[in-house]
């Protein structure tokens, strides 16, 4: 896991200014979800991020599609760009040569020729040391799978990554653990001492009375107005599995996913600039409360969208919040229920700062985007025990429905690491 936080981080970043002073727990409150704070409405949304005039009007579209209209305040911009004695930056020049810097130089020869095809790239960059050697150079190590193709030569630049065996699962040297044996203790076995304990306590002391009436437990009752914090029953995640083939037949409908995947970008966008996101890495959000965070979507859509998903969810007795709560709820518990010994580990380790100061080698923006995720990371498996042993109850049918999802709620990913 710690390798997949590095490579992820190498196109996300997040910018810091007092790097010493932030830890993960720093990024708690960014996922602290308010679902009734009143947001603007997908029309709105996508006035604002969606015509790139609103970010920059360049004045043509295309080379060949310049404005027949002649603008002297554009002429001079332009003209005293070019007089320039001192470089333009590239927008991106920082970041591209932080990932550079922070990805194994055995990547570079895979990388590096493309890169030097790319119009406007600075020099600062180009001249890089590993990437400077890799132009018009074709990669001297090639997948297996691939060697034998005449002419590979001649593959496009951009498809180079293609080429490096690592690139290919089969390739991967696989780990080898060593056979477990199941070890049985040798006891004799005593048939005179069973006896004497089948005399004292007959077996059939142990089988439940036919008459009596099952036990009704908390488990079996519903929560009446679930919250964020109250706790689950199993009557509770059996009636959220059950609204999830409605809630994906809602996603197929019209544009419903194509439109809460956009709002989620614009949802993104908005909270950063109103200071309620983390700057390029909001999208992890989803991850966290994925129940939550469709539930804002769907509100941003509007009016007819939230009453079409409350009717679907209002079957098995749910408002949108009680829902969204009860749902990532659910997931949570269940991540935690299915969690493997490995990553138990690594999720101790996060909790134990253990991985901070391995973070000093990499660049304030890499730095606090992965400080985000450790935080997030955390929360996506933070559940009571009491909801843990309520799910696990019903962890078949929630894998059934989870399978059949595709482990994806309408545009929201349910992360689950095993």
């Amino acid at each position: 896991m710690k390798k997949i936080l590095i490579f992820v981080s190498i196109f996300l970043f997040f910018p810091l200014k007092t790097l010493l002073s932030l830890t993960p727990q720093d990024y708690a409150k960014y996922f602290k979800i308010d679902i009734d704070a009143p947001l603007p409405t997908f029309t709105e949304l996508s006035n604002k991020y969606a015509n790139p005039k609103d970010i920059y009007d360049k004045k043509y579209d295309y080379g060949w599609n310049i404005s027949e209209i002649f603008d002297e305040i554009f002429r001079i911009q332009i003209a005293a760009n070019g007089q320039r004695e001192k470089r333009i930056p590239f927008a991106n020049e920082e970041v591209l040569l932080n990932m550079l810097q922070n990805v194994p130089k055995e990547i570079y020869p895979y990388i590096g020729p493309y890169i030097h095809t790319v119009p406007g790239i600075p020099e600062k960059i180009l001249n890089l040391p590993g990437i400077k050697e890799t132009k018009n150079k074709f990669p001297e190590r090639i997948a297996p799978q691939l060697a034998d193709i005449p002419d590979l030569e001649f593959l496009s630049p951009s498809l180079y990554f293609i080429l490096m065996p690592e690139a290919w699962p089969q390739n991967l040297p696989r780990i080898e653990y060593p056979n477990m044996y199941p070890s049985y203790p040798q006891v004799h076995y005593d048939e005179d001492f069973y006896k004497k304990i089948k005399k004292l306590v007959p077996v059939e002391k142990f089988f439940a009375d036919k008459g009596k009436a099952p036990k009704i437990t908390r488990s079996d009752f519903r929560t009446l107005e679930p919250t964020q914090t109250s706790l689950l029953t199993s009557a509770d995640v059996k009636a959220f599995a059950e609204t999830l083939d409605e809630v994906q037949e809602f996603g197929k409908k019209d544009n419903n996913f194509l439109n809460t995947f956009n709002a989620g970008i614009f949802l993104d966008k908005y909270e950063v600039e109103n200071g309620t996101g983390i700057k390029n890495n909001n999208q992890i959000k989803d991850q966290v409360n994925p129940c939550q965070r469709l539930v804002q979507k769907i509100k941003i859509l509007g009016k007819d969208k939230e009453n079409e998903f409350l009717t679907i969810v209002g079957k098995k007795g749910f408002t949108l919040n009680t829902w969204a709560y009860t749902c990532d709820k659910t997931i949570k518990a269940y991540r935690v229920s299915k969690v493997s010994r490995e990553v138990l580990k690594e999720l101790n380790a996060f909790a134990k700062g253990l991985y901070l100061p391995d973070l000093n080698v990499y660049n304030m923006q890499t730095q606090g985007f992965q400080m985000s995720t450790i935080q997030a990371i955390l929360e996506m498996y933070k559940a009571p025990m009491s909801d843990v042993i309520e799910v696990k109850k019903n962890r078949k049918l929630l894998t059934e429905k989870f399978k059949k999802m595709k482990y994806m709620l309408i545009s929201s990913p349910i992360a689950v690491h095993y």
